[in-house]
Formats: C-alpha cells, structure tokens, sequence
C-alpha cells in the first residue's frame, strides 16, 4: 500500500531480493533464508501464510508481503514475534474469546519449551518442591529405570518426532490413525516395559500437545528445538540451568531485528499502548492505531477512511 507502508522498507524489500543469485527459486519459503536478517536464529523472522485475510490485514498495518508464482503461500515482513500467535480468528470472534485464546496461545509457548526441562530439573535436583502426596508415586515410578531423567526425555521426543514425520508423509486418510495408534501403542508399550515412567509419558503429551497451539508452523518448529538446550541446561544446572537459558533467550530476542524492526515489539522497546493487541485482543474499535514496529506512514486507520471518503 503506497500511502502505508514506508518507502524505505519497500526499497529495503527491492534491494534484498534483487542480490539473490541463483538460478531457480521455486516458492516464496525458498526466498526467505536469503532475505532475512539474522539465519542463524532459530526464531522465523519472516511470516508465512496462505490465508488471505491474514495477508490483507498485514499490508494496511503497512508491511510489504511477496508473492511467488505457482505458489499459494505469502512472504509478509516484517514480521514480529507476537505475529506468529494472531490468528484471524480472534478478530472474526467477540474480544473477549479472542483474547482468551490469544492468551492460552502463549502459554502454550512457555509450556512447551520449559515444561520437560523443570521436570528434569525437579526430579533431579529439587524433589523437596514435589508434594508430599505425589512424592512417593514419581518416586516409585522412577525407581526401576536404568538412565537418568535427560535420556528419557529424549528418547521419548524422538519418538514424538519420529511419529509426526510419519503422520506428514503418509497419505491424509491414514496419517491421522498412524498418529493416534502410534501414539497410544508405543506409550502403552514403554511404559509396561519400564523404559518409561508414567509421568514423563504425560508430560512429554503435554508437551506435544501445546506445541500445536501455535498457528505458525515455522513458530512451531522452532519450538521444538528450543526445548532442547533447555532440557541439557536444566539436567547440569537444575532450575538455575532453565533461568540462564531464558535469560539468554530474552535478550536474543530483544536484541533481534527484521528488516530494521525490532522482532520483540511491542515490549522491547516498549510501547504500552499496543499491548492492547499483543498479549489480549482489545475491542475492534480501539485499534484504532498501526503497530510502530512497521513504521508505516499512516500512524491512525482513519486516515485512509477519510480520504477514501473524500475520493468517493
């Protein structure tokens, strides 16, 4: 959107993909490891998407989305952390369930990357904050396994990757059955085998199950790895290991830019009145403002209402 969206950003946009050399470039995807600002991040600085109502939503915010031929997805940028929790959903319903489930979106993220790492850390250092009446069944069903707390919440994440990898490339009709039934043969079977204890199979489930939440798949994968270093961190250091690699984490993520965008806005740098979409969905009238982050021309929405208006 010319009147929108800053010319600098745009030219930036140009610029970035005019350097690209190589002979073929098959999908948007495939274009934005070349773009983006930092590779190395496991965070996706750039928005991926096939809906369109998502796409529209971003360009009157004042951002710059690509398209590619053939190809039904959509490059949007630049695109912050919180970008990749919105779903249109939440503003086709009432503020009050959007919000809700914006808010259980993002819970879902801290679950998902801390939950079988504070389980490690717990079972291995800090049995004291376990209550007394759950103490002796994890103790008990931790008694007989033959490794420590860290192996068994690996082995038990390869086999959740291993069965989603499978799901993907089976046919559609069959993948969700192989999903279902893998899932509940194997828990069954490595639990009554003793490889397993019983309270590392639901909090591996939990786990899972929260990834999911996510709306962005490229958010999703790097969920998924995250956990990881936490899970090592948490098995040498125990809950003091988990708060070293948050607090890593936070100030990747203050740190991290997108096409000159701080990745962690609205909060850093903070800007308190957008926060009113951020963690909550506020009436649709009281967005009545762009998101900074995008640095658009236009700072209000009634601005292109009122010269349409006049046009008319």
């Amino acid at each position: 959107m010319k009147d929108i969206a800053p010319e600098e950003l745009v030219e930036e946009v140009k610029t970035r993909i005019d350097s690209i050399d190589v002979d073929m470039m098959f999908s948007p995807g495939y274009m934005s490891e070349f773009i983006e600002d930092t590779q190395w991040s496991p965070f996706p600085q750039i928005l991926i998407t096939e809906r369109p109502d998502r796409t529209i939503a971003h360009l009157m915010e004042g951002r710059v989305v690509i398209f590619g031929g053939g190809s039904p997805s959509a490059l949007i940028m630049p695109a912050n952390f919180f970008s990749f929790y919105q779903s249109p959903d939440n503003y086709n319903s009432r503020f009050l369930t959007g919000s809700f489930y914006r808010i259980i979106r993002l819970i879902s993220f801290v679950i998902a990357i801390t939950l079988p790492s504070i389980y490690i850390a717990t079972v291995s250092f800090h049995f004291e904050v376990i209550p007394e009446s759950l103490l002796l069944p994890v103790k008990g069903s931790l008694e007989n396994l033959p490794y420590p707390p860290l192996v068994e919440a690996l082995l038990m994440e390869l086999t959740i990757e291993l069965i989603r990898e499978a799901g993907i490339r089976l046919p559609s009709s069959i993948s969700a059955t192989i999903g279902i039934v893998g899932g509940l043969v194997i828990g069954d079977a490595v639990v009554a085998a003793g490889v397993v204890s019983t309270t590392m199979l639901i909090i591996v489930s939990l786990t899972a199950v929260s990834s999911y939440v996510v709306p962005s798949p490229e958010m999703n994968t790097a969920i998924r790895i995250l956990r990881f270093p936490l899970m090592i961190a948490a098995t040498v250091l125990g809950y003091l290991g988990i708060v070293f690699c948050l607090m890593i984490l936070l100030i990747h993520l203050c740190k991290l830019e997108t096409f000159n965008s701080p990745y962690f806005s609205p909060v850093a740098p903070f800007h308190w009145k957008e926060l009113k979409d951020t963690f909550i969905r506020a009436p649709i009238w009281k967005l009545n403002k762009r998101p900074s982050d995008a640095k658009p021309q236009q700072q209000t929405k009634e601005e292109n209402s009122r010269k349409w208006k006049q046009d008319e």
